[in-house]
């Protein structure tokens, strides 16, 4: 207590501005947690999420790909997957099978600005935050004595903060690029900035001068298991969901938004996809949210 006192008398300039600032200044909502191993036999599947997911080797080796970038991870690294980023999991030839945690989680208004300068980087983890996934994991599995779901949030975000002042002041670790990497990038910019027109793969190779072979090709070598039809009609059911969750747009509108050329064609797609009609997927999100409350 008394070493509060060398400020004593130390008045600030203003006591209504020039206060402290976070870094990260959201707090995670509506964490996740899921604790693996790889199987034998890793499929070759491309994933794409709406949630932040922070994912940690617990042992063995294997390599993240994140939008055609290869990260090398081993015990005690982390990556973060940002929401409609296109990721894989590779593991090493001849490595031991691998054990990982991934936290997914939301921020406040879908405001992922704060983390940007995590995304694309191995980030290494201190004992301590080791120590906080382990906390993170009792608390979501309601394990006896461990810490509330506040705590648990907190010692979450206490690693997202320590990560971003480490970011500060380093360079991203090296990524790995293929030789289609910069077709890769640009094929993927445009589909993820125009999934709400009539694309496919004849109007890919049109605009990217291109054969419909060749881009076949590239989907094969950066999204495995997805198609260029697959990977556009993900992206529109991922913002028709945002749309419904987030917006009082009408189904129509969402619709079009979308891509598809009419309510019926949307909605029909919808429930294929989702299992509930598009009107049905917002009651049902707008009751949860109530008996959440």
């Amino acid at each position: 207590m008394q070493e509060l006192l060398k400020y004593h008398g130390i008045r600030p300039a203003s006591l209504v501005s020039g206060g402290m600032e976070p870094l990260c200044p959201l707090l995670p909502e509506n964490v996740i947690v899921r604790v693996d191993s790889n199987s034998m036999v890793i499929p070759k599947e491309t994933y794409v999420h709406r949630r932040m997911i922070l994912k940690t080797i617990l042992s063995g080796r294997l390599t993240a790909v994140i939008d055609g970038l290869s990260f090398p991870l081993e015990a005690g690294d982390s990556v973060l997957f940002f929401p409609f980023q296109f990721h894989s999991s590779l593991d090493e030839e001849n490595a031991p099978k691998h054990s990982f945690i991934a936290i997914s989680f939301l921020l406040p208004e879908n405001n992922f600005a704060p983390l940007l300068p995590l995304k694309n980087r191995v980030l290494k983890l201190r004992k301590e935050d080791v120590a906080a996934l382990k906390d993170i994991a009792g608390a979501f599995f309601n394990e006896p004595g461990a810490v509330s779901h506040s705590a648990a949030v907190l010692k979450l975000a206490g690693i997202l903060l320590h990560q971003l002042e480490r970011a500060g002041g380093t360079e991203p670790v090296a990524a790995a690029c293929n030789p289609d990497c910069n077709a890769h990038h640009k094929i993927f910019d445009f589909i993820r900035s125009n999934f709400d027109r009539q694309l496919s793969v004849k109007t890919l190779a049109v605009e990217f001068n291109r054969s419909p072979e060749s881009i076949r090709k590239i989907f094969q070598k950066n999204f495995p298991g997805f198609t260029p039809g697959r990977l556009i009609a993900k992206l529109q059911m991922q913002k028709a969901v945002e749309l419904l969750e987030n917006s009082d747009s009408s189904i129509g509108d969402i619709a079009e938004k979308c891509g598809f050329a009419d309510t019926f064609t949307f909605s029909k797609k919808f429930k294929k996809v989702i299992g509930l009609s598009p009107r049905e997927y917002r009651l049902h999100s707008l009751s949860s949210r109530s008996e959440s409350r």
